[in-house]
């Protein structure tokens, strides 16, 4: 915090922006698949006319606003004949980055230029950890973040004169288009905004309705023009994952589990501070308008989520500006009484604490599934054939890191017909009759990428046909089809088809 005292807003934001762009080059592992699948992939085939796209935008699911934007940037790269495979990798996360660092600044902004505030945000290590990944929450997150610094918080009524800030209007409906998961949180400040002003209807008529029409009629076709069909892609969104609940097929968990496991593993050792405020806005209500309603609509916000079965931690991101903000003010006050001793022994709690796990899961925890890709990109100009991944679905990046036009199969995971199973599924049950059917007429892949559990399984179609040249660290902790380790063999000089 000393950092930044005295320093002008301009220097704040660099320090800001310097932090979160060096996160791109600190930050090396695997999260989840959305972060490629669901915005680099798409954007790649964009660009440059390649590239996979899973089943949900074949069904509408997705809004084209995310990958669109990097897709613009893909295409000055193409260009200016600066696509190469590392830049290409780069450029998105960069951006993300930087819009993640204005984000932060708005926050900063929001609680009138408190350094405890800026130090929370910025130690917070889950937000260290996907501040700079390409996942529409952290877009999404960047959204919430700089609407709240701009939303009109009153502690009373507006007068009929008064004139209000609409710009927070066309970022939240931006948010629910790139997710409409944050609308429940838009739901409850825009019926606080509407309810603490005089002109109600009129402020309808005037701001709501207009520039949601303008904001979600341009998403809107945007994303028809490039489904080619008159579609709408929130309420895609909510039909296949809240009406069919087709996010069961990912995996489930009881309603509490925000509650007991998302939010305290996404908080970490600031989750204290921020009870400490929820504790403080329920002790002084009256006094605190806007802890009620920033409290209000983050438990409507969980309550709406926790009644979906399929949850995960980033499906938390939107939350942190608004956790966060009942953090420091409490902290704040008490930090004017506290002692030297008791301000920097908290502050060390808050920075260690954080650096742990920022430290681990940013650089070691499932680094090898990227890592894989700059291995197989010096492999495949010596092939030039076809890559095979025999990984749970979606383990890896795919030509937004390979950047090159190579056959690839990877196994697949759209939501199968009733009775039936993920083709991922049917292949770790039986492998070999899987290759067998797969393979029997064809000529086999050049390229195999597995994770050391299935080598056992696999070793009959590898003996004399296959040779390793690659073998990346993982993770420390091996679960189900997921190893310590990544394998990645060739196939030796005169291997046919043969059979498993």
């Amino acid at each position: 915090m000393a950092l930044v005292m005295g320093l002008g807003l301009h220097q704040v934001f660099s320090i800001i922006l310097l932090l979160r762009v060096l996160s791109v080059f600190l930050v090396i592992t695997w999260y989840v698949p959305d972060e490629y699948w669901q915005t680099l992939e798409v954007a790649h085939k964009q660009a440059f006319g390649y590239g996979a796209l899973t089943w949900e935008w074949q069904k509408g699911i997705r809004s084209y606003l995310y990958p669109s934007i990097v897709s613009v940037f893909y295409s000055v790269l193409k260009f200016a004949s600066l696509d190469y495979p590392e830049v290409v990798v780069v450029t998105p996360r960069i951006l993300q980055a930087i819009l993640s660092a204005f984000a932060d600044y708005r926050f900063y902004k929001w609680t009138g230029g408190r350094k405890w505030a800026l130090f929370l945000i910025l130690t917070c290590w889950f937000w260290f950890y996907t501040a700079s990944r390409t996942l529409l929450q952290t877009f999404e997150t960047d959204l919430v973040a700089i609407a709240l610094s701009v939303f009109p918080f009153k502690a009373g009524k507006l007068a009929y004169y008064e004139q209000e800030d609409n710009r927070w209007i066309w970022l939240a409906v931006l948010s629910v288009f790139v997710r409409p998961t944050s609308a429940p949180l838009w739901l409850v400040l825009g019926m606080y905004n509407l309810f603490t002003t005089n002109q109600g209807k009129f402020l309808f008529f005037k701001n709501y309705l207009p520039i949601s029409l303008i904001a979600g009629g341009s998403l809107v076709a945007l994303d028809t023009y490039m489904y080619g069909r008159l579609i709408i892609t929130p309420w895609e969104f909510f039909k296949f994952n809240v009406l069919q609940d087709i996010g069961s097929f990912y995996g489930t968990h009881p309603w509490h589990w925000y509650l007991t496991q998302g939010i305290p593993a996404v908080l970490g050792v600031t989750l204290p501070l921020v009870l400490w405020g929820i504790v403080s806005v329920l002790r002084r209500h009256k006094e605190n308008k806007t802890g009620v309603v920033l409290l209000t609509a983050a438990v409507v916000h969980l309550g709406i989520h926790s009644c979906i079965a399929h949850k995960e931690f980033r499906f938390v991101l939107p939350l942190l500006p608004v956790l966060l903000y009942l953090a420091q003010d409490v902290v704040v006050p008490w930090s004017r009484k506290a002692k030297r001793w008791q301000l920097y022994s908290l502050a060390a709690v808050i920075l260690l604490g954080n650096a742990v796990p920022a430290a681990y899961f940013g650089s070691v925890h499932q680094a090898g599934t990227t890592r894989v890709m700059a291995l197989l990109r010096e492999a495949i100009p010596h092939n030039r054939s076809s890559v095979l991944f025999l990984m749970p679905c979606h383990s890896t990046p795919l030509y937004s890191h390979l950047h090159t036009n190579v056959s690839v199969r990877h196994l697949d995971c759209s939501p199968p017909p009733p009775g039936r199973t993920f083709e991922a599924e049917a292949f770790f049950n039986n492998p070999g009759a899987w290759w067998a059917k797969e393979y029997s007429a064809r000529q086999p892949p050049t390229l195999l990428v597995m994770f050391d559990v299935l080598r056992g399984r696999v070793e009959s179609l590898l003996e004399n046909r296959y040779r390793p040249i690659g073998e990346l660290p993982h993770t420390q902790f091996p679960s189900g089809e997921v190893g310590a380790s990544v394998l990645v063999f060739e196939r030796a000089e005169g291997a046919g088809r043969g059979r498993a």
